[in-house]
């Protein structure tokens, strides 16, 4: 790969996308007018992201009970639901369930921890296994094998996969201020090529220079922010994709950048940028927590044809609220408000939706505990008489999550 050529497209981008000047059509770059949008917020529907909305109920077993805070993965068709230390399968349509998927522990086969990648060229779930392993399992939960990672000292976040390549993240901030951002690697665990990060190197910091550390939730992503002795402060965005696959293509965006990137061979392709303004917080900032109340940071994003969402969290330092965001593609509008207030279902007038996860069919899905949705239907008993919802009269306290998922438009 072309290293000088990198450089300096993501010295470009990274200029572009700090002056959240909005690119032409004739440049390719697509524009979402983020600081429009925050100066005129409005409610978001949930028929901007579908035309329909289904509900599955997960079956409750006592193989397959699902704690608190589960995330899922919407797969061709199955779901697959983290739940603490397990990895479950169910069917995408009925809920019945299918499998456990491996587990956590230190034999041969184990996994670190049960966050799968979905891999969409072979149709296995590839699980970390660190330092500097992926295991390997199918959709009838039986393993089938293990991928090395060349990382050693440190290891990637998360991957995407390609018809030869496997591809790493490396979260800058969280490693240490690494410069490698992307790591091209082959089935082999030989690896084939770098891509530095598009941010100026930082100074290396280790464990002995941090005075504190927190951890806060803000809508889809973990932010761990550290406190050092120097009084420099950094955060780090976790729990969300950095690297994803839209319409068979690689998409990229790092932390503290507006732009996002389609991964080629020869190099990072400017897709998308989040014109921010006045509330852009770039490279230049990112280890600054003064005088930056208003900046906007640019976390979990979901892309299909049709439509992006996105979500942005600001007052990161101080008072930090984050804001969902959804441009439609036809129209090239962008739409912005709260978070806390959800998506407000006009479809079928279900309780507010929270976008966790996007198929690469175009549907997005969030789950829900069984007990919120009791409680919403005692306060809300009209809702019974609506055909779309009669499934849920089903549900009762011991059973598992349901997940509502939008049919693509």
């Amino acid at each position: 790969m072309r290293k000088g050529w990198l450089y300096a497209t993501g010295l470009v981008c990274l200029m572009a996308a700090c002056t959240g000047t909005p690119q032409s059509s004739a440049d390719g770059l697509c524009s979402i007018d983020v600081a429009g949008a925050m100066e005129k917020p409005a409610e978001l529907k949930l028929s901007e992201l579908g035309s329909d909305v289904r509900y599955v109920l997960l079956e409750t077993t006592d193989s397959c009970l699902i704690g608190g805070n589960p995330n899922i993965l919407l797969l061709d068709k199955q779901i697959a639901v983290v739940s603490g230390k397990n990895c479950f399968l169910f069917d995408k349509e009925t809920g019945k369930f299918l499998t456990k998927v491996g587990h956590v522990g230190e034999d041969p086969e184990a996994y670190s921890g049960p966050a799968p990648t979905y891999n969409d060229v072979d149709g296995l779930l590839y699980f970390m296994r660190r330092p500097a392993t992926l295991q390997k399992y199918d959709m009838q939960g039986k393993y089938r094998g293990k991928l090395t990672i060349p990382t050693p000292p440190a290891s990637p976040g998360d991957f995407c996969f390609t018809d030869s390549l496997v591809i790493g993240h490396y979260n800058n901030l969280a490693m240490g201020y690494n410069a490698r951002s992307l790591l091209f690697f082959n089935e082999a665990g030989e690896q084939v090529d770098t891509v530095p990060s598009l941010f100026p190197v930082l100074p290396e910091k280790g464990v002995q220079d941090i005075a504190s550390i927190s951890v806060i939730k803000q809508g889809n992503a973990g932010i761990v922010l550290s406190n050092f002795k120097d009084g420099e402060n950094s955060a780090s965005i976790t729990g969300i994709p950095f690297l994803w696959k839209s319409d068979g293509k690689v998409r990229f965006k790092e932390s503290f950048n507006d732009t996002i990137y389609t991964v080629e061979r020869n190099g990072l392709v400017p897709y998308i940028a989040f014109a921010t303004g006045k509330w852009h917080w770039g490279a230049e900032a990112r280890t600054d927590s003064k005088n930056n109340e208003n900046r906007l940071l640019v976390g979990c994003i979901f892309e299909t044809k049709d439509n992006v969402f996105f979500q942005c969290i600001q007052g990161l330092y101080s008072d930090p609220k984050t804001f969902n965001g959804i441009y439609d593609r036809k129209a090239k509008t962008t739409r912005m408000y709260a978070e806390a207030d959800g998506i407000t279902d006009d479809l079928n007038g279900f309780m507010a939706f929270r976008p966790k996860a996007c198929s690469m069919k175009g549907e997005y899905g969030m789950i829900i505990d069984s007990g919120t949705v009791l409680e919403w239907l005692e306060e809300n008993p009209e809702a019974a008489e609506n055909d779309k919802l009669s499934v849920l009269k089903e549900l009762t306290d011991d059973s598992n999550p349901i997940v509502a998922i939008t049919v693509p438009k």
